[in-house]
């Protein structure tokens, strides 16, 4: 098997980058908010876990990547993990003294 790659292969790996730089920088956008909502809910004393807006929010990724011809249950599954890891981040804020 040569160990060359093709300039064709190349380009693509390139556009995944990319791609992976503009998802990472807006994962860190969206948990940016998800500490001004979990400000926002220690102040207002809320519960971090508002299990229905959750539910929302993966139906709304599952059909919006299905419609881009993605599986929705592997978008649900990302959510899954997103949504989660924002409830850990709104509870050690909301737990702070």
């Amino acid at each position: 098997m040569d160990d060359q790659i093709p300039e064709e292969l190349e380009g693509y790996r390139e556009a995944i980058d990319a791609l992976d730089l503009e998802l990472i920088d807006n994962l860190a956008k969206r948990f940016d908010i998800v500490h001004r909502v979990g400000e926002l809910k220690r102040r207002e004393g809320l519960s971090v876990v508002q299990a229905k807006r959750a539910e929302e929010v993966k139906d709304r990724a599952a059909a919006l990547g299905e419609a881009r011809g993605l599986d929705p249950q592997f978008v649900r599954s990302l959510y899954e993990m997103m949504i989660d890891h924002a409830h850990v981040l709104e509870h050690e804020i909301v737990d702070e003294t």
